[in-house]
């Protein structure tokens, strides 16, 4: 009835709108336009990051508001997408996702009927019209009596959009929660509404979203979207702006976003009540925890009590579904974390970055890795009895005690990390110190009881001085027992040999010249644990095959033999379960993936088929075969496999092994590091084959990112024969798959390797990854005092000899051009030559031009001739290209703008236009060249 019964928050809640219209900047007022003028869903997708466009190409999910007209503030503009809700196409391949938003936010889902309960009045109704942002003002209601403010419809919906795609892509759920979080506040921007009225929608869609994944008839609909979204979606590259790359900025901005700076005017110490079912929003993103341990971290990341509108009695408005994301913020009991690093995602891989207080005890069970970054006090103590558990911070083990049972404890930290209490390390234990100075020290305040295995990286070039002494670990005083069974050392010249020293208070690592030649350290990779069916039962019996639609698996015993190689032998019967259900399915691109569960301490894999046997692959429906070990993986396909099939061995042998890397040149051993050095191998009976009759393999190498390092430095090296590195351009790190991959023509020693060049002008340019990407890999290099100019114009000699780079094209041959500009002496000319003999590169008049700036359509075509050129078959994850400027796109480019656009790797300028005569930065080549390169490595 308009009487304030706290005026003191209901004048702060109008205030807070009215101040934000004197600040808001032109930025905050477009993207409000957009965010109130748009289907929610196409709005959401936002958060999907360089994947949006690719969601919403796939999907169909589109927008009729795609500028801000310039009679938008006397004309009211509506988007006309037919798909209603869940805004896209339910017949396209991401159908699922799109029926899964429109579950979501299905006709229950409105606020009408709260905002006709509340008749709570919009901020503009109070405080005067012009805080509207102008462009909105012909949006505004006439009709008070019909247009409550309380809770946000807006914001509901975006929350719903956001949280059903979060659960189909948990890898972005919290960009997704940010995101949602925007498009709320983009409402106070508008002026439409308060922040009280934001706050109401969030909390109102966090409860009906709930209810919507909670419903047993959602189950096979949820699960479908899920699966789409990793079998098809995160298996595109996307190129769109990511806007919400920045962990710490996305938690600031939606931590700000939950209370907008209320005081808290009630208790505020009631204890935090989970809703019921409120565990589902987050079981995609923790899948590895129970139900009961899902509530568990939803109750220690909440909200204080005390807050306005927040203490509602079921315990929605206080949860955080950012932190909760982030794993538990407290251990309130102990917390037993099992992992099986088999299924991938974050059941092998997963960070906490939660401050964890608390009384109780962690234990790591299974396999995989939990990475803990947080500042932690628990003081219940840690263990580990299996996979790794890393830490990431000074605090990161908390204040008890420490044992290692089984499994690795991991250091990876910049300076001191503590142990609060004592340190136990079991005979099946190991302890991974990661040093990049000395001082890097793993400080333990007890006792050490020391056992099992030693491991010390030294990492980040760091080699201690010939003849020196570093400390590794401190403890109490006359406070340890026992030693280390085994102690390795990796990133070691080869020439050095260590000694640990067990002193009163402190464990040293003794660094001296060897006089012999010692053996190179030789990476081992974690074992998962699992238990894999026996191939040493009779010849008759199948191993039984498990999988999907797209793929089917077995898992192969194997054996250790006298050179410590894990060997798995199979015939033609072992494999008649796989093969039977692979040829029983439909569809393109079907996988059979054979898993080779390699035993602790094996030094190489080894899979051994039968002539017979290997046949029945090559002759199934199966277009690859995957091999699958601890240290690597080999993708062989359907031309492979015949080529294979056809050599005169009667068995095929196929091994992947740790190579040794003493003779690797000092560049080599620079570049690679700690890292993985894998000897990749294949025979037939009694020869080796190196290549497939031109077809090519793809390698995987698992890689887990160190603290600090750059996925777009990464690449893959080969060491040929002389020890020499060779950088590997077709090759990338996959977040997703958590592994190095390769395509390459022949078989030999690869290795993971670094080779981050920084410039002074590219940390905060837009295409700063794909530079990064582009330069470690030997394609591009910097324009002179350490920058790379990537605002300024390529020239048709410097995207010549890019695109030589982009398939390590052998230019030494060249010692003349037919172009009568380009002569023997100059720098590009074996880059213009090779080009033009591969049908790249054409000029008139026998001229080429090389300096020119070499327009758009022009590089389109080039780069259409160079996917020719390697057989590369474009994807086609966009539209129909469509620009406001297409008449102008010259004939010739047409077909090679279309398809180069189709395939996600050219996008238009400003309205929509390609601007096909004008020119293109550094910056803008190295995004296509990049894409185009990542889809190669695919």
């Amino acid at each position: 009835n308009g009487t304030k019964l706290n005026s003191e928050v209901l004048d702060y809640n109008i205030q807070y709108v009215v101040d934000l219209s004197k600040t808001r900047t032109a930025e905050d007022e477009e993207r409000a336009y957009y965010d109130d003028r748009r289907n929610q869903t196409y709005g959401a997708t936002e958060g999907l990051g360089a994947l949006a466009d690719v969601y919403r190409s796939l999907s169909g999910t589109a927008t009729t508001i795609t500028d801000i007209p310039a009679d938008a503030t006397s004309v009211k503009y509506s988007d006309n997408n037919p798909n209603g809700n869940k805004g896209g196409d339910s017949n396209s391949e991401l159908g699922k996702m799109v029926d899964l938003i429109g579950k979501v936010r299905g006709n229950y889902a409105s606020t009408s009927q709260a905002k006709n309960y509340y008749q709570y009045m919009r901020p503009w109704r109070w405080a005067g019209e012009e805080i509207i942002t102008p462009t909105l003002y012909p949006v505004r209601s006439m009709t008070p009596e019909s247009d409550g403010g309380f809770p946000s419809g807006h914001t509901n919906a975006s929350y719903l959009a956001s949280l059903a795609l979060a659960y189909a892509v948990p890898e972005r759920f919290q960009e997704m929660m940010t995101r949602a979080s925007e498009m709320g506040n983009s409402r106070i921007v508008a002026g439409m509404h308060s922040p009280l009225d934001v706050i109401g929608g969030r909390v109102m869609a966090t409860a009906l979203a709930a209810a919507a994944l909670n419903d047993p008839e959602n189950a096979e609909l949820k699960q479908a979207a899920y699966e789409q979204a990793h079998n098809v979606l995160l298996k595109q590259t996307g190129s769109a702006e990511d806007r919400f790359s920045d962990y710490e900025k996305n938690k600031a901005q939606y931590m700000e976003r939950l209370t907008y700076g209320f005081e808290q005017i009630n208790p505020t110490n009631k204890p935090m009540v989970v809703p019921k079912g409120a565990e589902v929003l987050i079981e995609t993103r923790l899948p590895y925890l129970n139900g009961e341990q899902r509530r568990a971290v939803l109750a220690t990341t909440g909200l204080p009590s005390g807050y306005p509108v927040l203490d509602d009695p079921e315990g929605w408005g206080r949860l955080n579904l950012f932190a909760a994301a982030a794993g538990y913020g407290a251990f309130n009991s102990d917390v037993v974390v099992t992992m099986d690093a088999d299924q991938g995602g974050f059941h092998a891989l997963d960070r906490w970055r939660n401050d964890i207080s608390g009384t109780g005890k962690l234990t790591k069970e299974g396999t995989g890795t939990l990475v803990l970054q947080g500042s932690n006090t628990y003081a219940g103590g840690t263990v580990v009895n299996g996979g790794k558990l890393q830490g990431e911070s000074a605090a990161a083990f908390g204040t008890g005690d420490v044992a290692v049972g089984a499994g690795t404890l991991v250091e990876e930290v910049d300076g001191k990390i503590g142990i609060g209490g004592n340190y136990t390390q079991a005979a099946e234990g190991t302890l991974e110190l990661n040093v990049g100075s000395a001082a890097d020290v793993l400080e333990v305040k007890g006792a050490v009881q020391a056992g099992g295995k030693l491991l010390v990286n030294f990492t980040d070039s760091y080699v201690p001085a010939s003849g020196s002494v570093i400390t590794l670990i401190t403890h109490g005083k006359d406070q340890r027992t026992g030693q280390f069974a085994s102690v390795e050392t990796t990133g070691l010249p080869g020439d050095y040999k260590v000694q640990v020293n067990y002193l009163a208070d402190r464990i040293q690592l003794a660094v001296n010249p060897s006089t012999t030649t010692p053996s190179a350290p030789v990476y081992v990779p974690p074992m998962t644990g699992s238990t894999p069916a026996d191939t040493n039962k009779p010849a008759g019996d199948a191993i039984p095959a498990t999988g999907s639609q797209q793929k089917q698996s077995i898992s192969a015993a194997a054996k250790v033999d006298a050179n410590g190689r894990a060997v798995a032998e199979l015939q033609a019967a072992h494999l008649s379960d796989l093969l039977d259900k692979v040829n029983a399915l439909t569809g393109a691109n079907l996988v059979a993936e054979i898993k080779v569960e390699a035993a602790s301490g094996a030094n190489a894999a080894v899979l051994s088929l039968t002539k017979e046997a290997f046949g029945m692959l090559a002759d199934s429906k199966a277009a690859e075969v995957l091999i699958t070990t601890p240290f690597g993986s080999m993708t062989l396909s359907k031309a492979v496999l015949n080529n294979l099939k056809n050599q005169s061995g009667e068995t095929i042998r196929i091994e992947i092994a740790a190579a040794n890397t003493s003779a690797f040149s000092g560049e080599a051993r620079s570049l690679i590091g700690t890292r993985p050095a894998l000897e990749f191998t294949i025979q037939s009976g009694d020869s080796a084959v190196t290549s497939f009759g031109g077809s090519t393999i793809k390698l995987g190498i698992p890689y887990q990112l160190a603290q600090g390092e750059d996925a777009s430095a990464l690449v893959i090296s080969h060491i040929d024969s002389n020890g020499t590195v060779h950088l590997l351009p077709k090759s990338g790190y996959s977040q997703r798959d958590g592994q190095m991959n390769v395509v390459t023509d022949h078989l030999s020693t690869y290795a993971v390797s670094y080779n981050k060049t920084s410039f002074s002008d590219t940390a905060a340019h837009w295409a700063s990854s794909h530079i990064t990407h582009l330069a470690a890999r030997g394609i591009v290099s910097g324009s002179g005092s350490g920058k790379f100019s990537p605002n300024a114009n390529i020239t048709r000699a410097e995207f010549a000899k890019m695109l030589a780079g982009l398939v390590s094209a052998d230019v030494s041959k060249y010692s003349s051009s037919d172009f009568t500009d380009v002569k023997a002496g100059d720098w590009f000319m074996p880059y213009v030559a090779w080009a033009a003999e591969n049908g790249i590169v054409k000029g008139a008049n026998k001229q080429f031009r090389p300096t020119d700036r070499i327009s758009r359509e022009e590089m389109s075509v080039m780069l259409i001739r160079l996917a020719e050129l390697t057989g590369y078959k474009l994807p086609a994850v966009a539209g129909a290209a469509n620009f406001a400027d297409q008449s102008l796109i010259s004939p010739w480019a047409a077909d090679a703008v279309s398809d180069l656009y189709e395939a996600g790797i050219i996008s238009g300028k400003g309205n929509k236009k390609f601007d096909p005569q004008g020119g293109a930065t550094r910056a803008e080549a190295a995004k296509m060249l990049t894409i185009l390169l990542q889809g190669m490595t695919e």
